[in-house]
């Protein structure tokens, strides 16, 4: 799932028909048509019944969209580089320097165009076929995320977002393979602390703990153990004097919660019955200073779960604890034809 060609699309449809293929393809991987005793009538309405009510959870407005986008380290810089390179240009005189230099100024300014036109109107929903996503100004598109196949989740905040209080959220989907890692990876392009409590709840619901919020708010801006974080060695602060004491993971009943980030705050959350693997690694630095990373890997995204610089003892136990968990949450996860128990359920008492 993820791979290179992973993904699949069937262009010239009628829009009918794509609405109507679409609704079969989401019925059956829930499991509809693949219950005994569903006749293909039963099993054609209940696929339409996929497209029923949708509850709306969090919408971006296009202002606060041009502010995170202002706000925004990038832009700051592509817009001071454009201002440096066009005085240059005047003073010089010369014509041909700014035309030399314009194609990779495009270039750059494609990927603030991109942001804005892939953000604009973004709205959130949960309907019975998953998480809906719909976004986009000159291409208008839809996503439907199914439940389970979001394999981690990603919270960062810029330097400049702070002063608003904004974070932007994004996710590894299984099967969206390499090519559509940044086009489809974003969950929320920029919010508040409540709309990414919002996003949490859509891909996880339970978050393993007796206070979600509490939690929630010492993962994106605490420092230290505080909340039962475990930070790294205090070996690292020759290799991470910055934000050795806020780099750190805690564990709760449903997925590990990493912390990292000074300048880039940042938060990565994995269920524990995610992670296709596990991993210590060392390099030449850490094996001189006795540290170690820990890794989780995910499929192929945007998010490479990662805790650098731990104590190896604290690794160790790391690998068989994680280990565990992971084998117990995959045990007792639903499967991926979530509407298919419910339809047996009910065969049973009919």
């Amino acid at each position: 799932a993820g791979g290179s060609g992973s993904n699949v699309s069937l262009a010239f449809l009628k829009e009918d028909d794509a609405w109507q293929l679409r609704a079969d393809l989401l019925a059956a991987s829930a499991g509809l048509k693949a219950a005994s005793g569903l006749t293909p009538s039963v099993a054609h309405g209940s696929s339409a019944a996929m497209d029923g009510p949708e509850q709306p959870v969090f919408d971006v407005p296009v202002s606060r969209l041009v502010g995170s986008l202002v706000l925004s380290v990038g832009t700051l810089a592509v817009l001071a580089c454009s201002l440096v390179f066009l005085v240059l240009a005047i003073v010089l005189q010369e014509v041909a320097f700014l035309s030399g230099i314009l194609p990779a100024l495009l270039t750059i300014w494609g990927v603030v165009w991109g942001r804005f036109a892939g953000g604009f109107n973004f709205r959130a929903s949960l309907a019975a076929d998953g998480i809906r996503l719909r976004h986009g100004m000159l291409e208008a598109r839809q996503q439907t995320l199914p439940p389970g196949r979001v394999q981690a989740l990603a919270i960062q905040q810029g330097l400049a977002w702070r002063i608003k209080g904004w974070w932007r959220v994004t996710i590894n989907v299984a099967g969206y393979g390499v090519e559509n890692v940044e086009k489809l990876s974003t969950l929320l392009p920029v919010g508040g602390f409540d709309e990414v409590a919002r996003a949490v709840w859509l891909v996880l619901p339970d978050l393993g703990t007796a206070d979600p919020r509490g939690l929630m708010e010492i993962a994106m801006t605490g420092t230290g153990q505080t909340g039962g974080f475990t930070t790294v060695s205090p070996r690292a602060r020759i290799v991470d004097p910055c934000t050795w004491r806020r780099t750190g993971f805690v564990q709760t009943d449903r997925a590990m919660i990493i912390r990292s980030g000074w300048l880039l705050r940042k938060v990565v959350i994995v269920p524990h019955e995610k992670p296709q693997s596990l991993g210590v690694t060392q390099g030449p630095i850490e094996r001189a200073l006795g540290i170690v990373s820990f890794r989780l890997h995910s499929t192929v995204g945007s998010i490479a779960p990662k805790i650098p610089h731990l104590d190896p003892l604290v690794a160790d136990w790391l690998m068989t604890d994680q280990s565990a968990r992971s084998r117990a949450a995959r045990s007792a996860a639903r499967p991926e034809q979530w509407l298919r128990p419910l339809l047996a359920g009910d065969a049973e008492l009919g």
